[in-house]
């Protein structure tokens, strides 16, 4: 499967940039570039709806409504899509949603899992391989994903994900000094090695500092026996403000900075993570980085004073050079021209 997609058939007017809805989304990637591109004039819009449940087994009153409710979920996705030129599926996981009518031609968005794992999984590769097939154009967020979905469909283009930096609060280190460790605990974020890395971290800092971390993975019982305090998972404003009262923030072990890790870095709290993938990144990258005793010792200097530690860092400009979302709208709007004008 390493051709390219169809080309899509009839362009935009001239002069109008071609109308593009984001079928639902994964990390607010969507929701940033829409809101975005809107300022931007550009003519997008988001459909984040998930259809509803069909309920086996309710009473009949109850069937009634949810097949209601069903059908109202049918007719506005049908009038979304009727109205748009283009769209743009946010996970290959959600390629159904452009397999039924109406059809558009579509880009197809590869965040993470999808391409990484649930391609490779029999039980699930046929849905993923038909989107890769028939897309106009493939993205992935991420710059590990490269290799698997370049594999998949040859022409995959990188689109950096984007950090929104309104969302982002003031970098506030609480009183107590506080380490953070940012991502769920399992294979896909690093696994053993963010293990390793939290019991390394808890012999050297010593019981003074409080280290939390969500209560989110296969691993995170191991993770709770070091010495993490397990947090339940937490909407996204509140999630932000812990990052932004940490005095430092732990990065997964997987060799790439995560939407997680991006906002850590734009909040301007320290974050330390093990060495990232060669030549994924613009450098020098402004996060810390090692093996686990290295990473260790410099925690246990950045909590001496973690204001200066972000100063020197300079996480918030890096992140805003390389991730804000200006430059990832205007490579996007580029794509949707190209596509447009059957290039």
């Amino acid at each position: 499967m390493n051709g390219t997609g169809p080309s899509v058939g009839d362009a935009a007017p001239p002069g109008r940039p071609p109308r593009v809805l984001h079928l639902y989304d994964a990390a607010d990637v969507g929701a940033t570039l829409v809101k975005y591109g809107r300022r931007a004039s550009l003519p997008w819009r988001q459909f984040d709806a998930v259809p509803p449940e069909p309920g086996p087994g309710l009473p009949p009153a109850r069937r009634a409504l949810r097949q209601l409710a069903s059908a109202g979920w049918q007719a506005r996705r049908a009038a979304g899509i009727l109205a748009a030129d283009l769209l743009h599926v946010h996970s290959g996981s959600r390629t159904g949603i452009v397999r039924s009518r109406p059809h558009r031609p579509f880009v197809l968005h590869l965040h993470g899992t999808d391409i990484r794992t649930q391609y490779y999984d029999p039980a699930r590769r046929a849905g993923i391989a038909w989107g890769l097939e028939h897309a106009a154009a493939v993205l992935f967020s991420t710059p590990d994903l490269a290799v698997h979905a370049q594999a998949a469909r040859a022409d995959a283009e990188y689109l950096p994900n984007p950090v929104d930096p309104e969302e982002l609060p003031a970098f506030r280190p609480a009183d107590r000094p506080r380490i953070v460790f940012a991502s769920r605990w399992e294979a896909a974020k690093g696994g053993r090695a963010q293990l390793e890395l939290a019991r390394a971290i808890a012999a050297a800092v010593g019981p003074g500092v409080r280290l939390e971390g969500l209560d989110w993975g296969a691993d995170a019982a191991e993770a709770a026996a070091t010495g993490i305090t397990l947090l339940p998972r937490m909407p996204k404003r509140r999630y932000l403000d812990w990052l932004a009262g940490a005095h430092a923030v732990v990065g997964q072990s997987a060799g790439i900075l995560a939407m997680s890790d991006l906002q850590a870095v734009g909040i301007g709290v320290p974050v330390a993570m093990s060495a990232l993938g060669e030549g994924y990144y613009p450098g020098p990258v402004p996060v810390l980085q090692g093996s686990p005793a290295e990473l260790a010792e410099q925690l246990r200097e950045v909590l001496d004073d973690p204001p200066a530690a972000s100063a020197r860092l300079g996480g918030p400009q890096w992140v805003r050079r390389h991730h804000g979302p200006e430059p990832s709208v205007q490579q996007l709007a580029g794509i949707y021209r190209r596509l447009h004008s059957g290039r």
